[in-house]
């Protein structure tokens, strides 16, 4: 029986969707897919996340968080042992710049090891309530993932949080150089600027189990296709027997999938290279040129479109001689809510992506790993 689409937003459902209210059905489907495309989330974030339809997520601590952008840190074991053939997509069209990504990066070599990892630095905006200054809200998050057997652990860590820009550490002077803001009613919606360090470990079979990584069985991967189109056709097979949704939501589900192949998941060089075709052959990528990332890295960048008017575009970052992924940024589409159109919502960059022997430093979850919902019980 398919799982009703519902049921994944009990754990992070806004109050404007409560089944009794009279929220207009686009407002719903919007919410739906953002909800179901999310992803891994700890039951620390599940409880604490309150999304918003423009797309700036009020966090706390770990939530849906942030990063220490490190100039000095590079993605791990990324060289091009076998470069790919030089372009200039940078010039051309989204979907060019794509299809050059995926000629670059079924070249490198495939790798091994017991454990995928992956080390993100994530950044979320915030405007502070009642002043005219925004802090970029900081938190180390690092993955192992354990393919073979279906596992992962995940490991964050609060780093603090700081005025986003130069204005901003001006504006921030001016109000006396605080060192916490209160984001949130809540009371565990304090950010501080020296951060909470370690705040959470996720270790298989723990009380604060995260929610399944992407929408693909982890022991799924190696029989995915390897051919855009055979790709597309095996995802949405996937999706459709598991989710009782419009197609146009079953669309976007397919379409997130496809990005955590391209940036997360531990996909063969040959499948990264397959999800990238996928995303090329969306309608209404561009191409963003080349851009730095918030290490100060040079790649290239597209955009991917926004699935609803006030969704936020989605941006993927490119490392130009590899292909693999540096980072992803989401910008609003529209002003309003505290943001201007234009405006950086939130941001990840990717400092480390490998495979590797060596084993998480921690078995158990974190004591304390937040409030349990009534959902998960």
């Amino acid at each position: 029986m398919k799982n009703d689409v519902l049921q994944r937003l009990t754990a992070a459902r806004p109050a404007h969707l409560d089944p009794d209210l009279p929220t207009p059905s686009p407002v719903r489907e919007e919410e739906l897919a953002t909800v179901m495309s999310r992803p891994r989330a700890t039951h620390r974030a599940r409880a604490t996340a309150r999304p918003r339809r423009v797309g700036r997520p009020l966090v706390t601590g770990l939530a849906l968080a942030s990063a220490t952008a490190v100039a000095a840190l590079v993605i791990t074991d990324t060289a091009p042992e076998r470069p790919g053939p030089s372009s200039s997509a940078t010039s051309g069209s989204g979907s060019q710049i794509l299809l050059a990504a995926a000629s670059h990066v079924e070249r490198q070599p495939a790798g091994s090891g017991t454990y995928w990892y992956v080390e993100e630095h994530i950044g979320s905006l915030h405007k502070v309530p009642g002043e005219n200054y925004t802090i970029d809200v900081r938190t180390e998050q690092r993955y192992w993932t354990a393919a073979a057997k279906n596992k992962y652990w995940s490991q964050s860590v609060d780093s603090g949080a700081r005025p986003a820009t130069k204005a901003d550490e001006a504006a921030w002077k001016a109000d006396g150089s605080p060192t916490s803001w209160k984001l949130t009613s809540e009371t565990d919606g304090i950010v501080t600027y020296a951060g909470k360090g370690e705040i959470n470990h996720d270790a298989p079979g723990g009380r604060a189990d995260s929610v399944p990584y992407g929408e693909v069985p982890l022991r799924l991967l190696p029989t995915l296709p390897t051919d855009a189109k055979a790709l597309r056709k095996r995802l949405s097979d996937l999706v459709d027997k598991d989710y009782n949704a419009p197609q146009r939501v079953l669309d976007q589900i397919v379409v997130s999938t496809a990005r955590q192949l391209a940036t997360s998941l531990p996909s063969s060089p040959a499948l990264r290279a397959a999800a990238y075709r996928l995303l090329a052959a969306e309608p209404g990528v561009r191409s963003l040129g080349d851009v730095k990332d918030h290490t100060g890295r040079t790649g290239y960048a597209v955009a991917l479109p926004s699935p609803y008017e006030s969704a936020p575009e989605l941006r993927l970052i490119f490392d130009k001689s590899t292909g693999l992924p540096l980072g992803t940024e989401t910008v609003a589409t529209r002003s309003g809510d505290g943001v201007s159109k234009g405006e950086l919502l939130s941001y990840t960059t990717i400092t480390a992506m490998k495979w590797t022997d060596e084993a998480p430093p921690f078995d158990t979850d974190t004591p304390d790993p937040g409030p349990v919902l009534k959902s998960d019980r």
